[in-house]
């Protein structure tokens, strides 16, 4: 059983280092952009009772995709950072009359997540009492610290327990609230969980497939279409 829950997608940013004229969540992908990809599996859910997309106040791409006719999906004015976006998405929530116990947030870039892999974060985390669940894999690589100087390698730091943290990230809506309260402004946190951490230590990590990735260049593009043929969501 999963307990209902509301989607924030902070989608304001421009993708500086992705060098287009658009940001790179409207680059298309057989005919879809990257931000209705990584949006459509949430709508799979019964239990996923709204979705919020924060937007930047100058995109006006967004207007033209079919998802604004969606009455489960609102668009909001978003921040000027991701942290922000996320923020304005919860306060959203908070004012509206949807009855939700958890609130999940996924990258507006990431469309390449599978929905089994969401859908057994979502069972295990209802059907136990974590403050919170990150979609990840552990490190496999070999993981070096740098001189910021020189750039060259002090040491090798022990991957055993490193992991890298993917999206969605789902809380409980008690504890992502006491911890946008206890945030200190003009704080950043590289992500949602960063911040609940400093409150709780009872969030745990669900291994997820390691093809969950984030667009961040445009050679991403023809990745992310590889891995979504091989899934079976878009034809070759």
């Amino acid at each position: 059983m999963i307990k209902p829950f509301v989607v924030i997608i902070p989608s304001a940013g421009t993708g500086s280092r992705f060098l287009s004229d658009k940001p790179k969540q409207y680059s298309l992908i057989q005919g879809q952009t990257v931000l209705e990809l990584s949006l459509e599996p949430f709508l799979d859910f019964s239990e996923c009772v709204g979705i919020c997309v924060t937007v930047s106040p100058e995109d006006q791409y967004w207007k033209s995709l079919d998802l604004t006719r969606n009455p489960k999906i609102e668009f909001i004015e978003g921040g000027s950072i991701r942290s922000l976006s996320v923020k304005k998405g919860f306060e959203f929530w908070k004012s509206s009359s949807l009855e939700y116990e958890s609130v999940l947030i996924h990258d507006s870039v990431r469309p390449c997540v599978r929905s089994s892999d969401i859908r057994e974060m979502l069972e295990d985390f209802s059907q136990n009492s974590f403050d919170g669940s990150v979609l990840g894999s552990p490190v496999t690589d070999s993981i070096k610290r740098l001189s910021p100087q020189t750039q060259t390698i002090n040491d090798t730091i022990n991957r055993e327990a490193l992991w890298r943290a993917f999206t969605p990230q789902i809380f409980c809506k008690q504890i992502l609230e006491k911890a946008y309260k206890n945030s200190k402004e003009g704080i950043k946190f590289s992500d949602e969980s960063s911040m609940v951490e400093k409150l709780s230590s009872n969030i745990k990590a669900y291994n997820g497939s390691g093809d969950n990735i984030k667009i961040t260049h445009p050679e991403d593009i023809n990745l992310a279409k590889s891995i979504l043929v091989s899934q079976g969501r878009v034809d070759k």
